[in-house]
């Protein structure tokens, strides 16, 4: 089943700790920038919009991104 995890940048290292401890590093990460909590919903949006094609290659395998670089 495709996933495709979004964090933001701030976090990154914590999501990649998490799924190799879980066993699954080889699921994707798709970061976004720092932070979205209390920013205007322009803001968010605009991040949305900048992760929405990574998202979409990664639930599709048309992307190489993965949690753990091998």
């Amino acid at each position: 089943m495709p996933v495709a995890t979004i964090c933001t940048e701030e976090f990154e290292s914590l999501g990649r700790l998490q799924v190799k401890m879980l066993g699954r590093p080889d699921l994707p990460i798709v970061k976004v920038p720092h932070p979205v909590g209390g920013m205007p919903e322009a803001t968010i949006e605009g991040y949305a919009d900048e992760a929405v094609e990574r998202v979409v290659a990664v639930l599709t395998g048309a992307s190489k991104e993965r949690a753990v670089s091998p």
